[in-house]
């Protein structure tokens, strides 16, 4: 048995992805490659912890909340939605965020399904 497999199994197995580890046994080699390529690099520890923080309690002052003003992007230029990425980028790595609840077909429009 191959060193890669040994050592996607062993972390498959802490994780408690046995599923996974079915999967790659009844797989041919080189789906059982790709798959072990693709495991050896998930960082299976954060995924650990990210998903233990969702059930973190959140506080959110309600004071804060602000309606926001519609924005059509089909109608901004290329720097515009790139200013607005880097605005999103930085909120989200300051650990902050927003909701919007959008009316019917603005997920589509707004390119987020």
């Amino acid at each position: 048995m191959d060193n890669n497999y040994k050592e996607a199994k062993k972390i498959l197995n802490k994780y408690n992805q046995k599923h996974v580890v079915k999967f790659l046994e009844k797989s041919d080699e080189q789906t059982k490659n790709k798959l072990i390529n693709q495991i050896l690099k998930i960082d299976f520890e954060q995924l650990k912890q990210l998903y233990e923080k969702t059930f973190e309690d959140i506080y959110v002052d309600l004071e804060e909340l602000q309606p926001i003003a519609g924005i059509n992007p089909d109608k901004l230029s290329q720097e515009e939605v790139k200013r607005f990425e880097d605005i999103g980028i930085e909120i989200i790595k300051n650990n902050k965020f927003a909701i919007a609840t959008m009316a019917g077909g603005q997920g589509t429009r707004l390119r987020t399904l």
